[in-house]
């Protein structure tokens, strides 16, 4: 069994759109940075309710425009797309409000706490006729294109079990330890959970415990998941214990493995069922490291507005909302209340 090749989109091959910005915080710099460094996309307006950020920020970026009303922004008519990442909490309200100006929008994962405001997002999306993505990253770059093409084939046979985790300790990271702010099932938990879900579909079944602060934050949970298939999942999720970020799927015939961090471009082995396997291994070479990664999705967001598609072909809108209530499901059953 072979690997194939990974599917990268030229840069220079889809429409250069011109960009709106809301909320710019270390996110949006990181995004922005990327896409300015690897893609063919244009930044050209920024806002923020917080005095003189959105100017620091068009300053750092060469950004030409900047609004202190983010209604100011998605009425600007030279708009083609807006990058929504701003609280998490906030991200139903702004993409509503770009949805209704108009404008296409990528909005930061996980685009709600609730899935029936991520449904309302994207039924809203499809109305108006305009594309709405969330920006799981990790579902564009190189490896994931390899992973997909291999799923497809068949060649792998049924999968059985699934092990994922996201442990870092991110103690400092301030956000993420205030309702509305992320949490950590929800921010740094759900690429376990989209990982598992690509590989093995939806759960049948959750089954979670983990460690909860007295003020409802998560701070490490532990989940199985159980699929119609008889797959298995298991996800380790922590905001205050290290551990190799790793994603490892048996299947009837081989074994996938991403290399750590799975969620950014590394690695995908393929390996024989052995004891002392058979390997394969596909690295990532291109110099687009770590966060840079975050350009991937850009690219393959002008690709789908240019082909008038209203959701991603390789992170459906169902897949989306079903990712976020697998996360709901895990907060609710630990007694966490990150909103």
């Amino acid at each position: 069994m072979k690997l194939p090749e990974p599917i990268i989109i030229d840069p220079q091959s889809v429409p250069s759109l011109n960009w709106g910005i809301i909320g710019p915080g270390r996110i949006a710099e990181t995004f922005v940075a990327a896409s300015q460094k690897h893609t063919s996309q244009r930044f050209i307006a920024v806002a923020s309710r917080t005095p003189g950020r959105a100017k620091e920020f068009a300053s750092k970026f060469n950004i030409p425009k900047t609004f202190a009303s983010y209604q100011d922004l998605v009425a600007d008519k030279e708009i083609d797309a807006v990058y929504i990442s701003s609280h998490m909490s906030d991200h139903f309200e702004h993409a509503m409000l770009a949805i209704k100006a108009g404008k296409s929008i990528l909005v930061e994962k996980p685009i709600t706490y609730l899935p029936e405001e991520a449904e309302q997002i994207f039924a809203a999306a499809r109305q108006a006729k305009v594309l709405a993505m969330e920006a799981m990253w990790t579902r564009y770059l190189p490896q994931s294109t390899i992973l997909r093409q291999l799923l497809e084939s068949g060649d792998l046979g049924e999968p059985e079990l699934l092990t994922a985790s996201f442990c870092a300790d991110n103690r400092s990271v301030a956000r993420l330890w205030k309702p509305g702010g992320g949490g950590i099932v929800f921010d740094m938990g759900i690429y376990p959970i989209a990982i598992a879900q690509e590989m093995l579909g939806e759960p049948s079944s959750i089954a979670a415990t983990g460690i909860v602060r007295a003020d409802g934050m998560d701070e490490e949970s532990y989940s199985l998941l159980n699929y119609e298939s008889g797959a298995r999942a298991s996800l380790t999720i922590s905001g205050i214990a290290t551990l190799p970020m790793l994603a490892s799927c048996s299947f009837e015939k081989a074994v996938i493995s991403l290399g750590e961090p799975f969620f950014v471009p590394s690695s995908i082995s393929l390996k024989t069922k052995d004891f002392y396997p058979e390997q394969t291994t596909w690295v990532d070479e291109s110099g687009i490291s770590g966060h840079e990664g975050l350009s991937y999705q850009a690219t393959w967001f002008a690709k789908y507005l240019s082909e008038g598609k209203f959701e991603s072909d390789v992170h459906t809108h169902a897949q989306t909302v079903a990712n976020i209530r697998t996360a709901f499901e895990i907060t609710r059953q630990i007694g966490a209340k990150p909103f």
